[in-house]
């Protein structure tokens, strides 16, 4: 798993890559702490996750309530197919009110509405 955050004027972008999992749990946490604690704003991008499990989607209950707590906003974006597949799992979309933005070429659609 890997973890860059970039800090513009107050504003966080969290990127996340590779395999959120129990094995990384921690570290995940504490990169996701640290960015609600630096950042007013705080937009994590999950595009490049690969692979995610329940201990990585608590992680990212827990930033959200955190940054709630703490009066700040924060939104996950750029849902990677796994990302999605666990928030469905899980009907977790709610929890996170954010807007899950899947491609037509993700359901098996081409840009026409034609079957891939």
């Amino acid at each position: 798993m890997e973890i860059s955050v970039h800090n513009t004027n107050d504003r966080c972008t969290v990127s996340l890559a590779g395999e959120l999992t129990i094995y990384d749990a921690g570290v995940l946490k504490d990169g996701l702490v640290a960015a609600v604690g630096e950042c007013a704003e705080i937009e994590v991008d999950l595009s490049a996750v690969t692979d995610i499990d329940t201990a990585g989607l608590q992680v990212l209950i827990l930033a959200k309530r955190h940054a709630a707590a703490t009066n700040k906003t924060l939104r996950l974006v750029g849902h990677s197919r796994p990302v999605v597949e666990l928030i469905e799992l899980y009907d977790v979309a709610a929890l996170f009110g954010d807007p899950v933005v899947i491609t037509a070429q993700e359901i098996g659609h081409d840009t026409n509405g034609g079957r891939v």
